[in-house]
């Protein structure tokens, strides 16, 4: 009886030496294949214990989450490199311009001369603040530093407001806007500061872009959000996804538009405050859609 118990305790002696043996191999071969893995591959997982199987599949789950945050980093330089550059071009026309125009102001003899080259860097100056505040407000967003301070809105009265400061324009293009709620008080729950921007983006954006049509419409949904919708004409394509993208531009052969921010900017303080902004084409309508919490 004890010899049997003896022979039996030598053979799981045996096993259990032969089996830590076997998984001192294994463990020296995933640390040679984590040493040689820098390209994030998947492990291989035919292991003899189970536990080490396991250990493996959480690996490889860690190394698909490493490889995807690089690839997100790389991703993210690119878009850094690419805005950069872009940045650089949109700055540096306008302010060519500027320093030109002044050079041929300073030149002129006719004051009338002097006065149109002034005017003209004027305008090209603030162009230029335009996109430099526009650079500003995208650093806000992509560091996530933006401050709200909701409050109760009349947004009626904005858009009103709005619409009055872009009366030059609207008078120089002959359009007569159409707003069927602006004697309405109609509220929602924004910062005045960031849906003024809103506004007067989404305005500008209508008036440059339409030919005659400028229509103002709001719906108070039974989902407590309140839908603006700016309804313009429009005789070429949009891509309604891409027009919210940084960067691009609604008529890309239009030089003197800005970096192709502002949608992006809107878009984003929409989001802040609850809201969003959508596009749709229908036909020759071109509609804007900002939704906000009522």
């Amino acid at each position: 009886m004890i010899y049997a118990v003896i022979i039996i305790l030598i053979v799981l002696v045996l096993v259990l030496s032969l089996k830590l043996a076997v998984i001192r191999k294994q463990m020296r071969r995933i640390a040679e294949e984590m040493h040689s893995n820098e390209d994030g591959r998947d492990m291989n997982v035919d292991f003899v214990d189970a536990d080490l199987e396991k250990l493996i599949c959480e690996v490889n789950r860690l190394y698909e989450y490493v490889m995807s945050i690089r690839a997100e980093g790389r991703e993210n330089e690119k878009k850094i490199k690419d805005s950069i550059s872009m940045i650089s071009h949109d700055m540096r026309t306008p302010l060519t311009s500027v320093i030109g125009y002044l050079q041929l102001a300073e030149k002129a003899a006719d004051p009338e001369e002097v006065g149109a080259n002034l005017r003209i860097a004027l305008e090209r100056a603030r162009y230029l603040n335009r996109l430099v505040n526009d650079l500003f407000e995208l650093s806000l967003i992509e560091s996530g530093q933006m401050d709200i301070s909701a409050e109760r809105l009349n947004i009626c009265e904005i858009i009103c407001e709005e619409i009055l400061a872009e009366s030059p324009e609207i008078d120089k293009k002959g359009m007569e806007p159409s707003f069927e709620q602006a004697d309405e008080n109609i509220y929602v729950t924004a910062d005045k500061k960031k849906l003024s921007r809103i506004v007067q983006n989404l305005i500008s954006n209508a008036v440059r872009y339409s030919q005659k049509t400028l229509e103002f419409k709001i719906e108070t949904a039974a989902s407590d959000m309140v839908k603006i919708r700016i309804i313009t004409d429009s005789d070429k394509a949009v891509d309604t996804e891409k027009i919210f993208d940084r960067f691009v531009k609604g008529d890309s052969s239009r030089t003197n538009d800005g970096a192709g921010l502002g949608l992006y900017i809107c878009k984003s303080f929409a989001a802040v405050m609850g809201g969003d902004i959508s596009a749709q084409q229908d036909e020759e309508r071109f509609i804007i859609t900002l939704s906000l919490p009522g």
